[in-house]
């Protein structure tokens, strides 16, 4: 079996697809579906593209496809920073800083921090002020379930850790590699005190259109809600991998903590 044909079946397999079913999906007949998989027939690369669209899968997943099947990749996958980049960087700065006073950042799609503006900066600093350890690229979900992070700050912290963690083990089964370990999520359910029910854990408070949480900073608590946006029409794993996330006061004494 082929390289690709191996990598198309795990895909298939993982959006819980027959070759049938596939078949009929692609407009194509169950036995070229099979001599794919088995290496018998060689795709042409637009046929790469149209089984990688089939399966739904994200560019580097489309990227990978190619690649196993002999053909150069077709989306770039750039450093933020890079110059191609600029725009989207740009973009991202003016969010950043249209939202301030109040935190806003932005992290890829494994929560590491890759942007902050100012307001979240600072609430970082504070934070390190009253004992936080953060490393030199954070890791927000991490963090989260990290007693030297953002743990002991949040006051209805199991609610905030069980829906993080069922958010990150729902994406994962969305993507192309379902069946495929999902390192994140392993390596944030070895962290000590992760609640055993965290995937049963259902959210009590219904009163809210948003799952509201409180950070204690001190002296100061603030209740807190956010929203999470993406990079439209995206033609770069980068920037289709990139989260904005705009963190938004509850109650006055919040507003007033950041515009004070």
């Amino acid at each position: 079996m082929s390289a690709f044909g191996t990598l198309v079946r795990e895909m298939r397999q993982g959006k819980r697809l027959s070759q049938m079913e596939f078949a009929l999906a692609c407009e194509v007949s169950a036995k070229h579906i099979s001599f794919l998989e088995t290496g018998r027939s060689k795709p042409s690369k637009g046929m790469v593209l149209h089984l990688a669209q089939m399966l739904q899968t994200d560019l580097a997943g489309t990227n990978r496809l190619l690649s196993a099947a002999g053909y150069s990749q077709v989306y770039s996958d750039q450093d933020l920073s890079s110059p191609g980049m600029a725009m989207i960087r740009e973009a991202l700065e003016h969010l950043l800083q249209g939202h301030m006073p109040y935190p806003a950042v932005v992290f890829d799609h494994e929560y590491y921090l890759l942007m902050a503006n100012q307001a979240m900066q600072q609430m970082m600093q504070t934070m390190a002020e009253l004992g936080a350890r953060f490393p030199a690229r954070p890791n927000f979900l991490l963090s989260l379930l990290d007693d030297e992070g953002i743990k002991p700050f949040v006051g209805d912290w199991e609610t905030i850790a069980c829906h993080m963690l069922q958010r990150v083990y729902h994406e994962h089964l969305a993507g192309p590699f379902r069946d495929q370990p999902n390192r994140l999520l392993e390596q944030a359910l070895s962290n000590p005190g992760v609640p055993a029910n965290w995937k049963g854990h259902v959210v009590e408070r219904l009163d809210y259109p948003a799952i509201p949480f409180t950070l204690n900073l001190g002296d100061h608590q603030l209740s807190i809600f956010s929203t999470i946006a993406t990079v439209g029409t995206p033609l770069d794993v980068t920037a289709q991998n990139l989260r904005i996330e705009h963190f938004f006061p509850m109650d006055e004494a919040s507003k007033a903590y950041w515009q004070g």
